[in-house]
């Protein structure tokens, strides 16, 4: 979704000749730099920054689809291979930062194909326009949340501005128009606020009635950066303009909560999100700036110092940040404490967990408030202030893997569950904690006092040269399995056999039923519960029921595979075996044609292998189920 053209940027192919550094990481409106240096700390050096930034590169990039994996040792094979999307943005700003403008402009492209690639147009679950969560980083296919969420385009669209803002680029500066447009008109808005997402979850979440504080505040900056361009047509930035104070009013009139100094996690349909979230406060300062939040009558230290007595914790050794605050973590541990399948936050240390990415926000957030405090004439409260900056980067270094060298690759978090209904920290590598994407990129933005959402560096954190490292070994990986959602995974195992790579048709095949036969098992007796027979296909609407099983029908259309490779081969006991699997466990599964409609697998195996040849596959039984039968 474009400008009208009557609106549209005429993006001049020649930029000016040299924008003012404030336009490079400049500072947001009414807010400025602090230009005393003179007591300025020091978090990071220049080596550490190298050593963590090659690593960066060197352990999580993808050279084919220029995309970084967010956990490239975890053990959990269908984690390692996603790459977050708000995390592709944050590094994609970060490799600007270092110059590293091969690897910026080829996420740039990344995106910009992304974008066009309209993700509506895949199937019913990737939703209408957008860029989704997470891709899969060695495949570029939508990976394990295939949501469309306001707060990752936003991203998204900060990285493009603040390219376009750094080199002149046009293509960085198109791209995050066309984001900031979709988003102020293509997503529902109320009191101000822009919603999570485009429309809600046929069985899940109602992101369309759902306004995210984090979410917001990710627009906010966005918004800025864009409005620092010098070659925005005067229309396009008084429309921009106006859609940032907007948001802004709902920042601080509705998701602020005066009364207890904080800030709501957000609204939903049932009314205002009172869990605490870390980031909402940070952001906050971050985004808006505290002389803005002074302006509109927030105490942006008072507000930081309550945080700090709600989520700084101790677990084990480790000073640092929780995402929520105890009432959260007491909850989430309460909750999942009979539910061994499920991440919990520990039995440990009052269920709290350090959260790495957070914690360098945190810092930031601190740092910050030094900048407003020196620029108050406040230089003692400026000192208190990044000393502690300086005793929270200390704790963060300490949890650095001490399987990797030069402390240059960080955990995501301790162990435990963040909220009741979210993310924890992933499965570990083979040597420990699985290293984090974006803790290592969030190590790097405290220690080089460059603030993402503020858009310019801060005077209180010592600068450090940050040039692109010239030696990088990218780790090398052997023939990638597709894991992911179940369909895109066994859309891979299809792809494989129709091109006869009848090996790689198997493991991928296999790997689609390892992960997602729990899934598949209890659908299909959810399925012989509710419904009790195939569903006669006439249209849309039993479309939606059929799909409403999809684990079900996606592992037995890779035991079908299985079946089909195996028999290829001259494998017939195991061809024998997948194809019992799919008769015995999952009858009532119907897979789509993309000609136009459903056929049964089991069907399938009896005409095509059973009836034409008993003498490998007479064993299959039941012989035959017909459409629409009962069982």
């Amino acid at each position: 979704m474009n400008w009208p053209q009557k609106f549209r940027v005429v993006i001049s192919l020649i930029f000016a000749a040299s924008i003012p550094s404030q336009h490079l990481f400049g500072a947001p409106v009414n807010e400025t730099v602090a230009t005393s240096a003179t007591t300025a700390r020091p978090l990071i050096t220049e080596e550490h920054a190298q050593a963590i930034y090659r690593r960066l590169v060197e352990a999580h990039w993808v050279p084919k689809t220029g995309l970084f994996r967010s956990f490239p040792d975890s053990t959990d094979l269908k984690l390692s291979q996603q790459a977050s999307t708000y995390e592709q943005a944050a590094m994609g700003i970060l490799a600007i930062q270092f110059g590293d403008l091969e690897r910026a402009e080829q996420l740039l492209n990344f995106f910009k194909n992304a974008w066009s690639n309209d993700p509506g147009r895949q199937g019913p679950r990737h939703g209408s326009h957008g860029l989704v969560n997470f891709y899969n980083a060695d495949f570029s296919t939508p990976g394990i949340e295939g949501t469309i969420h306001a707060g990752p385009n936003a991203w998204v669209g900060l990285f493009a501005a603040t390219l376009a803002n750094r080199t002149h680029n046009a293509e960085a500066l198109q791209l995050a128009l066309d984001l900031q447009y979709w988003l102020a008109n293509g997503i529902p808005h109320k009191n101000g606020g822009i919603a999570m997402g485009p429309h809600d979850d046929s069985y899940g979440a109602s992101w369309s009635r759902i306004y995210s504080t984090e979410n917001n505040l990710s627009y906010y900056a966005f918004l800025t950066e864009l409005l620092r361009s010098p070659t925005l047509d005067q229309p396009i930035r008084v429309a921009i303009t106006t859609e940032r104070d907007h948001v802004e009013n709902w920042l601080l009139t509705v998701a602020y909560d005066a009364r207890h100094v904080t800030l709501l996690r957000g609204i939903n349909p049932e009314g205002p999100d009172h869990v605490a979230a870390l980031d909402t406060v940070t952001w906050l300062i971050s985004a808006i700036g505290p002389r803005r939040l002074a302006a509109r009558g927030i105490d942006s230290e008072r507000l930081l110092k309550e945080a700090e007595k709600t989520f700084e914790v101790t677990v084990g050794n480790l000073r640092g940040v929780d995402a929520t605050d105890q009432t959260e973590a007491d909850q989430t541990y309460a909750e999942l404490r009979f539910r061994p399948d499920q991440i919990n936050r520990p039995g440990s240390d009052r269920h709290r967990v350090v959260w790495f990415e957070g914690l360098g926000q945190y810092i930031l957030a601190w740092s910050e408030l030094a900048d407003y405090a020196r620029q108050s004439g406040r230089l003692d409260t400026a000192q208190t202030y990044m000393q502690k900056a300086e005793a929270l980067t200390h704790e963060f270094d300490r949890a650095a893997l001490t399987n990797v060298q030069n402390q240059s690759a960080y955990p995501y978090a301790t162990p435990g569950k963040f909220f009741r209904f979210g993310w924890g920290a992933p499965k570990e590598s083979a040597h420990g904690p699985a290293a984090s994407l974006i803790a290592g990129v969030w190590r790097c933005y405290a220690g080089l006092g460059i603030d993402p959402l503020a858009g310019r560096p801060l005077a209180s954190i010592a600068h450090v040269r940050t040039p692109c490292p010239q030696t990088i070994h990218v780790v090398e990986r052997g023939p990638s399995i597709l894991y992911g959602n179940s369909a895109d995974m066994v859309t891979e195992a299809w792809k494989a056999m129709l091109a006869e790579d009848w090996d790689h048709a198997i493991v991928q095949a296999q790997a689609t039923v390892d992960e997602w036969a729990p899934q598949a098992l209890y659908l299909q007796e959810k399925k012989r519960q509710e419904v009790g027979h195939l569903v006669d296909y006439g249209g849309p609407s039993d479309s939606k029921t059929i799909f409403k099983y999809w684990a079900l029908n996606d592992v037995a259309a890779a035991y079908y595979i299985l079946g089909r490779a195996q028999d290829h081969q001259g494998n017939y006991s195991l061809a024998l075996q997948a194809f019992q699997q799919v008769v015995t466990h999952y009858p009532l599964a119907q897979i789509w044609d993309p000609q136009g409609w459903f056929w049964s697998p089991v069907e399938a195996i009896t005409n095509e292998y059973v009836l034409r040849d008993r003498m490998h596959y007479g064993e299959v039984h039941p012989p035959i189920f017909a459409q629409g039968s009962r069982l």
